[in-house]
């Protein structure tokens, strides 16, 4: 008989019979690295971390210190949690979301990390709504007609008019301009066709076109080109010579106008188009200066606001004000802090109806910040720069006013912003001496003028928190879209992120979306029922698969409002979700026979050629299975152990068992190190860490039939024994080309059975050729081995001599 030359090691197929399983895989494959074809014992795992929390921790995340990447802060959690980050977060922020634990929550680094155990801090994700006691209350100020003082027209027919008393128009306001009628004047035609009319202090020019009627006499009434003027008189011709005089009047109809825009010059005075000649300034009191346009509904509304530009639902609208546009409003009642709960609000959004031909519509008006409480000042060569207990939310070029500040010299009146330090810190610049860094008591005020900084500061809150709607209307152009922002439900469960920045959650059969790059906001109308109750959600391929207790679902599409569920007709349930691992070459979870994966071209049973429901039930429950991805492996534990499930597409793929049992596990995509937690101390475990002592690792190989009786009489085991100066932990890469070793002269144990009985076992301390028992003759055999070294070959034969033919 040729020898048996046992190379490419593969793990178990416990369906299998162990006498059918492929030449090199086992019937026992414990704490065994696989993929290089020869057997490597896995590190001894290593605590690196406590979470500081007792118990049975179910779930584990990390955070990097911002200032020291390689510093994790370790979340954990006794609970099923579900956590997704933010797309617009940064390595200072680390913004995250989060279910599982109460009420759907959103934090930070800064927030979590407040104190151990973390998370120590965080929000509630979704923005509560609006109460009923939240409506607003509005006054609106009474126009008086206004009568003009002085009037004059430039040659491109804008009319500058003066005002006898304060007009209290803005820019963009439509005006109707009513009462000029006629100047009145005299006239005189001595024999010839001239006529000098005089009227005191005209303000036209030559060759101006006028409309001229007269009284008395008998000129006749016309339209006519000026010249030879004067101060107070002119020249017009006329169509014949006559004698006559009397009196005249000069039509100045021309500089009334309906419903024009207006364009404010200062607090009496105002320009607006109408035709007509150039006139000079002339005074004049006939002019009535009313609003123009309808008489239309108005009413307000907020919202609340967060710095991370969050909105909710809007309050009750205002009572409806019958006024015309221009009216100045009062808005009252608006809020004056953050409402009770634990959220990151730090301001109310205020809108205000405009009414068109398409519908009425809710325009932004203003971002109110409350006022802000100072935390730290300093001072630095006429620089200023100011911390702030909550973020400033802030651009370039804003304007504030801080007052009751405990270092006075930062007291200011229209401080400008000139830099942006981070969220809560900015800087202006104020002559003043240096102030070393101080905690501050004091408070900054937001100014919330229209056009801030060339009109006139508003700082809101200081002294009130009414708000004057003076604005121009022209000028509004954000239209509220937060009318279906609803929170998310308090019992949200299975926070995943999906296809186009949409975050998806289940309650019991529904599925719930939020909006589009929108974490906080959850429309109730985007909400899907599906037949089976909901255990888990990855996203799948630009679509989602949606586990359940029955048949997986798919949910496809990039808006949500318009997002297809359909079923996939193959009876997988999902046994546990957070047996739910995103491979990469798809989704792979827990199931009734064995592991099931859903990839973009279907679900399939992936372990179908290893397992079945009987061995599959039998081993393990997989009711408790909890997995993680780790180096394109399945790494999973259960309530009697833990297995990592390497798929290869020649076998189906192999499984290898280890006793440690964990609770939780991340999956560390930075560094790719996995870490676990296991026990009830709170310890956290880095798993194949590679600077520890190997542990034990156990292989039998399947039962090895031959064709006729014999006597296995030698055998060899190749193997790392001899100590390297290089260590594994030292060979990050390309380790498969490299003859390190693991540094260990432990010897490997080799066992032999014959006809299913353990006969023979030995400890082997080099690769020579050693002697099996002789006596007896069998075509059944299997071998063993036991180390914590590496593991290349066995080698058997009947003789020592048939070795040599191996």
């Amino acid at each position: 008989m040729a020898g048996v030359k046992i190379t490419t090691f593969l793990g178990t197929a416990p369906k299998i019979s162990p006498e059918l399983l492929p030449n090199t895989a086992a019937q026992i494959a414990t704490n065994c690295k696989l993929y290089s074809g020869d057997l490597i014992p896995y590190p001894q795992p290593v605590v690196v971390a406590n979470t500081g929390r007792t118990g049975a921790i179910k779930t584990l995340y990390a955070l990097r210190n911002p200032s020291n990447p390689s510093d994790l802060k370790w979340l954990s959690w006794l609970t099923d949690v579900d956590i997704v980050t933010s797309i617009e977060t940064d390595a200072e922020e680390q913004r995250f979301y989060y279910t599982g634990d109460g009420v759907p929550k959103v934090s930070t680094y800064a927030l979590a990390t407040a104190s151990a155990p973390y998370p120590a801090g965080y929000y509630d994700l979704g923005l509560p709504l609006p109460p009923d006691s939240a409506t607003l209350t509005t006054t609106a100020a009474t126009f008086t007609q206004k009568t003009s003082s002085s009037v004059a027209r430039d040659a491109s027919n804008i009319v500058t008019l003066i005002t006898s008393a304060a007009h209290g128009l803005r820019t963009g306001n439509s005006v109707t301009v009513s009462g000029f009628s006629f100047r009145s004047g005299t006239y005189n035609q001595a024999g010839t066709t001239t006529i000098t009319v005089t009227i005191t202090g005209h303000g036209l020019s030559n060759g101006a076109t006028v409309s001229l009627d007269f009284t008395s006499g008998t000129a006749n009434d016309g339209s006519f080109v000026i010249s030879n003027v004067t101060l107070n008189t002119f020249d017009v011709v006329a169509t014949s010579s006559a004698t006559t005089s009397g009196d005249v009047r000069m039509d100045i109809r021309g500089f009334n106008a309906t419903n024009v825009e207006c364009t404010v010059v200062n607090a009496t005075t105002f320009t607006y188009f109408s035709p007509g000649p150039a006139t000079a300034t002339f005074s004049i009191s006939d002019g009535k200066i009313d609003l123009g346009g309808l008489t239309q509904a108005r009413s307000y509304v907020f919202t609340w606001y967060t710095p991370w530009e969050e909105e909710s639902v809007a309050s009750k609208p205002s009572d409806n004000l019958y006024i015309k546009e221009g009216i100045t409003v009062t808005v009252g009642n608006l809020p004056t802090a953050a409402p009770s709960g634990n959220n990151f609000i730090r301001g109310v959004r205020l809108y205000r109806t405009l009414a068109s031909v398409s519908g009425t519509e809710y325009f932004l008006l203003k971002t109110l910040w409350f006022p802000t409480a100072l935390a730290n000042v300093q001072r630095t060569s006429n620089v200023s720069r100011v911390q702030l207990a909550f973020p400033h939310n802030f651009a370039i070029g804003d304007r504030f006013k801080i007052s009751g500040c405990s270092v006075a010299s930062f007291n200011i009146t229209g401080g400008i912003v000139t830099d942006i330090v981070d969220d809560n810190t900015f800087e202006y610049a104020q002559v003043a001496a240096d102030v070393a860094s101080t905690a501050a008591t004091g408070t900054l005020y937001h100014d919330v003028s229209q056009n801030p900084p060339t009109t006139t500061a508003r700082y809101w809150g200081d002294g009130t928190y009414d708000f004057t709607d003076d604005f121009d209307s022209t000028l509004l152009l954000d239209i509220l879209g937060s009318d279906e922002y609803d929170p998310p439900p308090d019992d949200l469960k299975g926070l995943t992120a999906i296809q186009n920045q949409v975050l998806c959650g289940f309650v019991g059969n529904k599925l719930y979306f939020s909006e589009i790059g929108r974490p906080h906001a959850w429309p109730t109308g985007y909400a899907q029922t599906i037949e089976h109750q909901i255990v888990g959600v990855a996203p799948l391929g630009g679509s989602a698969l949606v586990m359940t207790d029955g048949y997986p679902y798919v949910v496809q599409g990039s808006d949500p409002a318009s997002l297809s569920v359909s079923r996939v007709d193959v009876l997988y349930p999902c046994l546990n979700s957070r047996s739910i691992v995103a491979m990469n070459y798809g989704v792979v979870y827990s199931t009734h026979d064995g592991l099931a994966v859903a990839s973009t071209g279907g679900t399939q049973l992936i372990t179908r050629l290893l397992y079945n429901n009987d061995t599959w039930q039998t081993e393990l429950n997989p009711s408790t299975v909890v997995a993680e991805y780790y180096g394109d492996a399945y790494f999973a534990s259960h309530s009697a152990g833990s297995f990592v499930f390497e798929r290869d597409e020649r076998i189906g793929g192999y499984f290898v068992d280890t006793p440690y049992i964990f609770t939780a596990s991340w999956y560390d995509t930075v560094t790719g190190k996995l870490y676990y937690a296991s026990g009830t101390a709170g310890d956290v475990y880095e798993w194949d860490n590679l600077s520890q002592p190997p542990v034990v690792q156990e292989w039998k190989s399947k039962v090895i039939v031959t064709q006729n009786m014999i006597n296995l009489g030698a055998a060899r085991v190749i193997a790392d024994y001899a100590a390297e100066t290089a260590t594994w932990d030292s060979v990050s890469t390309q380790w498969q080309n490299t003859t390190a070793s693991w540094s260990s002269v432990d010897p490997v144990t080799f066992k032999l059975w014959v006809d299913k009985q353990l006969i023979f076992t030995t400890t082997v301390a080099d690769k020579d050729t050693f002697r099996l028992p002789t006596g007896y003759r069998s075509d059944t055999f299997e071998v063993g081995v036991e180390s914590n070294i590496r593991v290349r070959a066995v080698h058997l034969a009947e003789t020592a001599l048939g070795l040599r033919e191996v």
